[in-house]
């Protein structure tokens, strides 16, 4: 095993032996966790309370009025889903963005390439808001708690504030022209000369370590404290909706309360599969689960016994060709399974996972990877055929998109255990940074940009329809063992996020690494043009290099995202728990 060092943005580990545990990107979010559990609460209070307190001090990534998935495992009941995850509103179609050839997306962040980049900006970008219902929903379904007590904390943030950080800044610098166009969004997170709020204390020219500016959020506290008091019915169709409708339809959106009474969470079983001595379940949606259960299954039809990555660099290339023949699949034929034909059942078939490790045991790449971005290039080419191991054998569709648009980021991510053994992993998100760059003036709530995340030209799996789930790029997921939890795994960081949880995943169980180890280990990510490598792990490069690989210097970096935020809360038995995350990158 290659011995690692920790980087400048090092793995912390949270542990209460008598409570449970509860770890976010954001400690005053994880604080309002913590409260839930010293009061009695279980992981879903937690990880509720800590999820609606990311809606509210993290605008750069995620928003409740956004979207998300939910994992829940109690050893009494099983694992559970509640999808609150994207969807268009009724009104959206096909033809509703005109496509700029043209364009170039930005590497990491992934603007698409539509004119005015109106699926990224502005009112026609949001897709149907369903985080607060859904995170209520499922607190009112398995929480112990009374609603206010979980709200609360989430209710105090929007109105003391959160400190304007550099995070925070360098995001609102970086979309200041989208946050300068809409007044509410303005008001929020700018100063009187349109500035984001603590440019100064930012600067080099500033006070550095002085009191930074809060950012306040009144409107969003208000409707908080409605909901924390009120029947979810607001929410659906009483006066939060009616608000949400008329800022959306007063600026140009789609949003009906028709797709608001739709909104409520699809609550049922995880969709799961075996891995090793574990069962691994994730969300029965479009997203990123589906992707890493393929990356997991290949991984153990590579390797008959335990192994990582870390172990030598010819196991490093095999991680790297198996992650871009999972992508690959992942570009082309994953979409909403409720409106286009997705072979869920072949992709995971044993068979046809066993077809593409011998792929990678014999060195192959996935072909014309590197002949431009992959998104692109594989929407309309499939590079495998796994509708041959899909049960009944239905007819192959054929997606000739004439392209596609680049996927986007800006997520959180919170995991959960309690001392009874039940664990919670949550990510939710605005789809893009500041999500689609406009808050609700009558709500205070800010519209995400989920509508991004579909292929905006027609003819692909995951191209546009009305009331449709694009392909998220959300992975969260649970590890159990014979009904027992072991961890809570997910990630913030956009389409990397797939990479990351696989990743810690086999670091888990494979490793049997501690979380903080487990998340502090260099990873690589396969999801991209170039494969991504951790500085910590140049020894692999000469195994690399015919891959066309980028070592990415991570030492120091504390808001780096090339290889995603992945963070974990473990159960060990006995009441036992622990936690961690890596790559924190902000504050109280």
């Amino acid at each position: 095993m290659r011995t690692h060092r920790m980087t400048g943005t090092n793995a912390v580990r949270r542990q209460d032996a008598s409570k449970g545990t509860v770890v976010s990107p954001h400690e005053r979010s994880t604080r309002a966790g913590l409260e839930m559990l010293e009061r009695g609460g279980n992981a879903v209070d937690a990880a509720v309370a800590t999820a609606l307190v990311a809606g509210v001090v993290e605008p750069t990534e995620t928003t409740l009025a956004g979207c998300g998935f939910l994992l829940f495992n109690d050893p009494e009941t099983g694992t559970w889903s509640a999808d609150f995850g994207p969807r268009s509103p009724s009104a959206a179609s096909r033809a509703m963005y005109e496509v700029d050839h043209g364009a170039s997306g930005s590497g990491v962040l992934g603007l698409a390439p539509v004119v005015d980049a109106a699926n990224v900006d502005g009112p026609r970008a949001s897709g149907v808001p369903r985080t607060l219902l859904g995170l209520l929903s499922v607190q009112e379904a398995w929480g112990e708690l009374p609603r206010e007590h979980v709200c609360g904390p989430a209710i105090a943030a929007a109105y003391d504030g959160f400190d304007a950080d550099m995070w925070f800044t360098t995001n609102a610098l970086s979309d200041l022209t989208r946050l300068r166009r809409d007044a509410q969004a303005r008001r929020t997170y700018l100063d009187e000369d349109g500035l984001p709020l603590g440019h100064a204390s930012s600067s080099f020219y500033g006070p550095s370590f002085g009191a930074r500016p809060r950012v306040r959020q009144p409107l969003l506290g208000a409707a908080l404290e409605e909901a924390a008091h009120g029947p979810l019915e607001l929410l659906t169709e009483g006066a939060l909706a009616r608000r949400l409708v008329e800022s959306s339809r007063a600026a140009g959106g789609l949003l009906t309360l028709e797709d608001l009474r739709a909104a409520a969470p699809s609550i049922g079983r995880a969709f799961g599969r075996r891995y090793r001595d574990v069962e691994v379940f994730v969300p029965p949606s479009p997203g990123g689960g589906i992707t890493e259960l393929q990356i997991l299954q290949m991984w153990e039809a590579l390797n008959s016994g335990p192994s990582t990555s870390h172990e030598s660099g010819a196991q490093a290339r095999k991680l790297a060709l198996a992650l871009r023949h999972a992508f690959a699949d992942r570009y082309h034929w994953l979409g909403d399974p409720d409106l286009v034909p997705v072979p869920l059942r072949g992709l995971l078939s044993p068979d046809y996972t066993a077809a593409l490790a011998r792929l990678v045991e014999t060195g192959q790449d996935v072909v014309g990877w590197r002949e431009g971005e992959p998104w692109t290039t594989y929407a309309a080419r499939a590079a495998h055929d796994p509708w041959r191991h899909e049960p009944g054998s239905p007819a192959r569709p054929e997606w000739t998109p004439r392209g596609a648009t680049e996927p986007t980021s800006g997520t959180t991510h919170i995991s959960a255990a309690d001392a009874q053994g039940r664990i919670v992993s949550v990510t939710h998100t605005a789809a893009h940074h500041f999500g689609s760059g406009i808050v609700c003036p009558r709500t205070g709530l800010l519209f995400d940009s989920a509508m991004a995340w579909f292929n905006a030209l027609p003819g692909a799996a995951n191209s546009i329809a009305p009331g449709a789930r694009p392909l998220a790029n959300m992975g969260p997921a649970l590890v159990t063992r014979r009904g027992e939890s072991v961890a809570a795994v997910g990630a913030s960081g956009g389409r990397r996020i797939i990479s990351a949880v696989a990743q810690v995943i086999i670091n888990l169980v494979d490793g049997g690494h501690s979380p903080a180890d487990a998340v502090a280990l260099p990873r690589l990510d396969g999801s991209g043009p170039h494969l991504l490598l951790h500085d910590d792990r140049e020894g692999d490069l000469d195994a690399l290099q015919d891959l066309g690989v980028a070592l990415v210097a991570t030492s120091g970096e504390p808001h780096q995202m090339d290889f995603a935020r992945p963070n974990v809360a473990a159960f060990h038995g006995d009441g036992r728990t622990s936690s961690a995350l890596h790559a924190t990158n902000y504050g109280a």
